[in-house]
């Protein structure tokens, strides 16, 4: 009787922990605007252009065009620079379901 509440004890421990573990991974992949208007913003002005946009290194290659069209969905009032209001309203991604 100990041997099965003992392994079952650990299994829920085990599960919580990978449980928990997933909800900080899914937390981190959450873009942070204000981090990512420091971190694109090369010239310091407040705004990111879309030259400064498409100089950013991303994981992945993606395409001018691509990166063209991202910008503009961001550009909410399309003046041609994206401000840090502008990436804190920006389309969350969907998360992929497996």
């Amino acid at each position: 009787m100990k041997l099965k509440t003992l392994t079952f004890a650990m299994l829920s421990l085990a599960f919580s922990a990978v449980s928990f573990s997933a909800q900080a991974q899914d937390k981190k992949r959450e873009p942070n605007p204000e981090k990512m208007l420091e971190r694109m913003d090369t010239d310091k002005n407040g705004t990111i252009s879309l030259e400064e946009f498409k100089s950013v290194k991303r994981k992945k290659e993606v395409d001018a065009k691509t990166l063209e069209k991202n910008f503009a969905k961001i550009d909410a009032d399309s003046n041609g620079q994206i401000t840090l209001e502008e990436l804190k309203k920006q389309p969350k991604k969907d998360k992929k379901k497996d």
